[in-house]
């Protein structure tokens, strides 16, 4: 249910309808926006890769992972809310108040990712994170419906009403996110266990420690941390396509807000099914061989779009985004959980934030410099095949059996020993 919440954020604002609204209604130039989009992408990842370890370790010690996950929310819902208050050329309000809530966003991600391992096991993680998956999709279908009828007012020099129309949208998302993300607070349970802390110690200074005993020990877990490696490329890949894919139809095939929402719902329902079906296969084939075709998929898409002249064809790409959105991601977090000892889950759910975020601002910083520098997005989204590419071959040297065994001995153990 928090990725119910979740998705209504990352469909409607990271995605769908605030991307175009901020270069359109705020900057007023689609290619100083999509500049300035690709830097807000950038600073709110850098911020999250910084504190996604310690935040995972403090919550890991303090037993305290579901309260860290409801100050997320509150972040999320503030900040999304506060979207509402610009007006048009207030740019860095704008850029400041969505880097906020992007950064609560992604804190979100790293606690409540850190569950998993607590609730399931080798035979079905896959199939869990799939259906957690599927419904955040089904979710943000609902949210971009919602949305859709007041994506018409998002133009070039909006007029005051279309203007009064269009804010509406951050707003209507922070009501939605608010009511959905109750559920999660009063039936969830926490499972990790307060510890004392040492003399002299305080959260901060134990979560240091905590990051450098576990990466004293990152041979041990060798697995895990290539897998995460591989993860930090292609996922930059994945967000790409996340942050600048209305910008590109908008831009590049002249899609109107109200014709890639009606886009999107389409992406969100093959995502959605891809989730599931792609949960199902990862348990019967393994999460590995089931990421190589997820990463297929996405090279297919992205070298499709760069050669497509009409919209028709964007929607063939946007099926295949769907399949890989509903796929990639999901089973990249049910293999880190069958390779994360239960004990350290928050800890290593940290440093999967690391790698979903530290190099998650390159491929939108890409996609904004070569579309603001080269006057065309084309070249832009091309480049994003390289982090799928490059992400599959260091993909292929994690050892999954190693990984599930090396899961056996938390690194408490290991440090004891």
């Amino acid at each position: 249910m928090y990725d119910v919440a979740d998705s209504s954020f990352t469909t409607v604002i990271v995605t769908a309808f605030y991307a175009p609204y901020f270069a359109k209604v705020m900057v007023g130039d689609q290619g100083h926006g999509d500049l300035l989009w690709g830097l807000a992408a950038m600073v709110s990842e850098i911020a999250m890769a910084l504190l996604a370890p310690i935040l995972g370790a403090i919550a890991d010690f303090s037993g305290s992972r579901k309260r860290f996950l409801g100050i997320c929310a509150v972040v999320i819902i503030l900040f999304t809310a506060a979207l509402y208050l610009p007006a048009p050329g207030m740019v860095w309000m704008a850029f400041g108040l969505y880097v906020m809530a992007n950064i609560g966003f992604g804190g979100g991600g790293v606690f409540i990712d850190s569950f998993l391992p607590g609730i399931s096991n080798e035979s079905n993680a896959g199939r869990l994170s799939g259906r957690k998956w599927a419904m955040g999709y089904l979710s943000g279908l609902v949210a971009t419906a919602i949305c859709l009828p007041l994506s018409k007012s998002i133009v070039f020099n909006p007029s005051p009403e279309q203007f009064s129309q269009a804010r509406l949208i951050p707003l209507i998302v922070a009501v939605y996110y608010a009511i959905t993300v109750l559920p999660t607070f009063l039936l969830l349970r926490e499972r990790s266990v307060p510890q004392a802390l040492p003399p002299g110690e305080s959260y901060l200074t134990v979560g240091f420690r905590q990051l450098r005993r576990t990466l004293g020990h990152i041979r041990q877990y060798r697995d895990l941390f290539t897998l995460m490696i591989a993860f930090f490329v292609y996922n930059d890949g994945v967000v790409t396509v996340i942050y600048c894919a209305s910008l590109y139809a908008s831009g590049t095939l002249q899609f109107t807000s109200d014709e890639f929402g009606y886009l999107l719902i389409v992406i969100n329902v093959v995502a959605a099914a891809g989730a599931f079906l792609f949960g199902l296969l990862a348990d019967k084939i393994g999460q590995k061989r089931t990421i190589f075709i997820s990463l297929i998929v996405w090279i297919i898409a992205v070298s499709y779009a760069y050669v497509i002249t009409t919209k028709r064809e964007f929607w063939i790409v946007a099926a295949l985004v769907g399949v890989g959105l509903g796929s990639c991601q999901s089973v990249t977090r049910s293999l880190v959980a069958v390779f994360t000892p239960k004990q350290n889950a928050a800890e290593f759910f940290g440093f999967l934030g690391i790698a979903g975020k530290a190099g998650a601002f390159a491929g939108p910083a890409i996609f904004g410099f070569l579309s603001w520098l080269l006057g065309s997005q084309r070249p832009a989204i091309l480049s994003v095949a390289a982090f799928f590419i490059v992400g599959m071959i260091i993909l292929s040297q994690v050892n999954e059996q190693r990984g599930k065994e090396a899961a056996l001995t938390p690194v408490e153990a290991l440090a004891n020993g």
